[in-house]
């Protein structure tokens, strides 16, 4: 598990390679709903627990690898350390809408 539902976030997770399920844990049964698939094509990487991070929450929902998964991580003071840069202040809004509207 790389986070679990409704746990304190810790740290930003960077998916570089491999599949991440993303789910939710209704009456102690996992459902799946989406999955985040990484791979040499894709040149975005995916990230984990950034919105959370953000505005201080804890996880909504759960991630599971499906496959063999690398990435990276980065602490949560120093993700909104980071994030305090004016440059950075303008990815906090694709942030927002990317967790409303893609999770």
């Amino acid at each position: 598990m790389i986070q679990d539902q409704y746990e304190e976030i810790f740290e930003v997770v960077y998916i570089t390679k491999g599949a991440v399920g993303i789910g939710y844990r209704l009456f102690n049964e996992v459902f799946f709903g989406m999955q985040i698939l990484m791979s040499k094509s894709k040149k975005i990487i995916s990230v984990i627990n950034d919105y959370s991070c953000l505005n201080n929450k804890c996880s909504e929902f759960l991630y599971q690898p499906i496959d063999h998964v690398e990435g990276f991580g980065m602490r949560r003071e120093h993700f909104n350390r980071v994030m305090e840069d004016p440059q950075a202040k303008l990815l906090k809004i694709e942030i927002a809408r990317n967790y409303k509207y893609t999770l």
